[in-house]
């Protein structure tokens, strides 16, 4: 986005989610009404475990069905410099973001030159910690790129040291609305100045 006196505009997107890999995609989705909820595949978990028809049963779910992103565990981590032992101990989310953010990069016409330096802020929206689970107690798979790889604090970190931007950087947490707040307070940093005048910014 851009600031112009008191307005902002959108200049690139980017998307994943499921049905769709990028904006394009997702368009085509939403035009042809399609609906991408479907029974939870047994290459995620094994449902029938975890399941139980009654939602106030412990240790259970009484859920079958879900959205899911195709493939979320392929990532080229060298193109974003990191090595394979911390691309394994990453969120999900992280990766989705630093590919979003890269989209929308190349959407709006802009190049990682172009960034570098800058007074760009990275404005996130995250209320999810589910990879963290994975982790509970004295797990075999700790190592030194756990604690960054299952915070989501780190999600718009990983884009402003990917692209050094020198502006904010913040995961904002208020529960289903977080990534509206996150979007309104990126636009008060545009309108008060803080970010200068020809700031770029990246959600």
């Amino acid at each position: 986005m851009e600031e112009h006196a008191t307005k902002s505009a959108i200049v690139g997107m980017g998307f994943e989610g499921p049905g769709a890999q990028n904006v394009d995609e997702f368009w085509k989705l939403l035009e042809n009404g399609e609906n991408h909820i479907t029974d939870i595949p047994t290459d995620r978990w094994n449902n029938t475990a975890f399941y139980s028809p009654d939602p106030d049963k412990p240790g259970k779910s009484y859920v079958t069905k879900a959205g899911f992103v195709s493939r979320p565990f392929d990532f080229d981590n060298k193109f974003f410099n990191i090595n394979d032992t911390e691309a394994r101990s990453m969120d999900p989310q992280q990766r989705f973001a630093l590919r979003c953010a890269y989209m929308a990069m190349e959407d709006a016409g802009l190049t990682r030159e172009m960034l570098a330096k800058s007074r760009t802020g990275v404005y996130m929206g995250s209320m999810n910690q589910d990879f963290s689970g994975m982790y509970a107690g004295p797990s075999p798979a700790i190592n030194n790129y756990t604690v960054t790889g299952v915070s989501n604090t780190i999600i718009a970190s990983r884009i402003a040291f990917f692209f050094d931007l020198r502006g904010p950087a913040m995961v904002i947490d208020t529960g289903c609305s977080s990534a509206l707040v996150a979007i309104h307070q990126a636009i008060l940093g545009l309108r008060n100045g803080k970010l200068g005048r020809s700031f770029r910014l990246l959600f």
